[in-house]
């Protein structure tokens, strides 16, 4: 977690992310009189911003893999044509990047005497640093793969919702089903449970007629550690899941089912003490419930707990802070998982 509070700068095209960067030995930088010392961290991560700024924007050992944003975007450009790009930054050299397909999905809330359709996209969120202190990770892509023959994998998927211009990091796509991710949440969220769903055998029970079809499944979540990494090793994974996220019509049910439960929820009296009690710092909380309060206001709609959800994301991503990007993905999820206790249970 970084001490500077920031407000997260906004890109909307891949120009102002992929400025010149490289990995170059620190003793270039240096003048000949000085000797290094340490022996661990002999290579600098320099950068030229946009405005001509130039950053050192951390020292890594010989060992460490820099991943361009320009990789980034030649795969998403060849392999997901379609996309368009919203992305958050800092000028430590942290990105989230949204990738934006054009399908979509509608989530509906009635009130006594309005119905608000909300439309979502599909998207892929990345995130990236040049600092190393956050690996890579594709966090709207784990995978699910079934083991047997016949069986096709699917991606967890992140949405990007207009209204409030971000992805949404909240999902239940980790859980095999509906049911499994509520009996996951009436048992208090245990952190262990969820580490084992993260590459785990479980027998799924399909009754078909008759028959009793057990299935191997494995969840995967792609996060890649740049200490070594093999570049053009990368570079081909990179190709199958953007192919794979490509030709995927359908997130997995669990968390649209969520999303729709909590579009029919209405908000309790206390839910500013609700949102502080998942994590959020009180002053986010804050900026959150004035941002449900506008949303009510734009769409003419009483306060339910979709709307909630996507104010405590909105106020994660718009508000000045010290938290990492990082750390806001992982606030985002957590608000999500208490919104949808009191949604479900």
């Amino acid at each position: 977690m970084s001490h500077q509070s920031i407000k997260l700068d906004r890109a909307h095209t891949w120009d102002a992310l992929c400025f010149p960067v490289a990995a170059v030995p620190l003793e270039t930088l240096l003048l000949a009189s000085y000797r290094i010392v340490p022996n661990d961290r002999k290579q600098a991560i320099v950068g030229e911003l946009p405005d001509g700024t130039k950053n050192i924007f951390a020292m890594q050992s010989g060992e460490y893999s820099l991943i361009k944003n320009e990789l980034l975007r030649e795969a998403a450009e060849l392999y997901l044509p379609e996309h368009t790009i919203d992305a958050s930054f800092t000028p430590q050299g942290e990105f989230s990047i949204n990738l934006i397909l054009p399908d979509e999905i509608n989530i509906s809330s009635s009130s006594a005497n309005t119905k608000v359709v909300d439309r979502l996209y599909k998207s892929m969120i990345i995130n990236n640093s040049y600092s190393g202190k956050t690996p890579f990770s594709l966090q709207g892509t784990a995978l699910k793969e079934h083991i047997e023959t016949g069986t096709t994998s699917k991606m967890r998927v992140s949405y990007y919702r207009l209204v409030c211009t971000n992805g949404l990091m909240g999902w239940a796509d980790d859980h095999m089903s509906f049911d499994q991710y509520l009996t996951w949440l009436l048992n208090g969220k245990p952190k262990k449970y969820k580490d084992a769903l993260k590459v785990k055998d479980a027998e799924l029970v399909v009754l078909t007629g008759r028959q009793v079809q057990r299935e191997q499944e494995v969840l995967v979540e792609k996060k890649f550690h740049h200490k070594g990494l093999n570049l053009e090793v990368f570079k081909k994974r990179l190709a199958s899941i953007f192919t794979a996220f490509q030709s995927q019509t359908n997130s997995l049910t669990p968390t649209v089912g969520v999303y729709n439960a909590l579009a029919k929820r209405p908000t309790p009296e206390d839910l500013a003490t609700v949102i502080t009690e998942s994590g959020l710092p009180k002053m986010l909380a804050r900026n959150a419930m004035d941002r449900l309060a506008e949303e009510m206001r734009l769409l003419e709609t009483p306060a339910n707990l979709w709307l909630a959800y996507n104010a405590v994301n909105h106020a994660l991503f718009n508000s000045r802070s010290s938290l990492s990007i990082n750390d806001r993905f992982r606030l985002d999820e957590a608000a999500f998982h208490q919104l949808a206790t009191l949604a479900l249970t």
